[in-house]
């Protein structure tokens, strides 16, 4: 049997600059304590697959900014899956709990919502 599913974000880096199907839960909101643009939506178990066709990446748990959903038509609810398209990219890791992680100024890889799945 072939393994499909690889399980590290870091595996994101192979689809860098490329168009995903995402398929994931909203689990959390958080507030940013002073900038509204920053409030941010918790994604968890994620299934990330190449279009047109590709192996499936299974991740634990993504961030991605409100305002993002807001841009592609409407901001999901608490507990709902939802399906979209995005873009995968990478940043630096500046801020945050990445100084005390030890992993600040690394190169880590996230989804940018681009529009909502049809189905």
């Amino acid at each position: 049997m072939r393994d499909t599913v690889i399980r590290r974000r870091d595996d994101l880096r192979l689809l860098e600059g490329s168009l995903v199907e995402v398929s994931g839960r909203v689990k959390e909101f958080r507030k940013h304590e002073r900038r509204r643009d920053l409030d941010t939506i918790l994604l968890v178990n994620l299934i990330v697959t190449p279009t047109p066709i590709g192996e499936s990446v299974f991740l634990s748990h993504l961030w991605f900014l409100r305002r993002e959903f807001k841009k592609i038509g409407r901001v999901p609810e608490q507990g709902e899956r939802i399906k979209f398209l995005g873009e995968v990219y990478s940043y630096r890791r500046l801020g945050g709990k990445s100084i005390d992680r030890g992993i600040f100024n690394t190169t880590d890889y996230g989804v940018k919502p681009v529009a909502y799945n049809a189905d």
